[in-house]
């Protein structure tokens, strides 16, 4: 359970804050965060010309790294001259 709570740990990015807690919160709060930064790293992912179906997987696999590399990346085709997508609201 120890190695488990590590992997998760790392995943998470709790271990860089130095969050020392039981096994077990550790696994169910890596769970939580995890399951809360999936959709929103599939949102961001989908808006930026993405799979978000991939990176909703990727972003429950990997966490807070799923979804920095989301945020960090450039939108697809803005290389190649290609405007961004266009925002989907009125308060944008």
């Amino acid at each position: 359970m120890q190695t488990l709570a590590t992997i998760l740990g790392l995943v998470s990015g709790f271990t860089l804050m130095g969050y020392h807690e039981p096994p077990a919160e550790i696994i169910a709060t890596s769970l939580i965060i995890d399951a809360s930064l999936a959709p929103l790293t599939a949102v961001i992912a989908a808006r930026r010309g993405w799979s978000p179906a991939l990176w909703s997987v990727l972003g429950f696999a990997l966490g807070v790294w799923a979804f920095g590399f989301v945020l960090l990346m450039r939108s697809y085709g803005a290389g190649r001259g290609e405007p961004p997508l266009p925002p989907t609201s009125d308060a944008a």
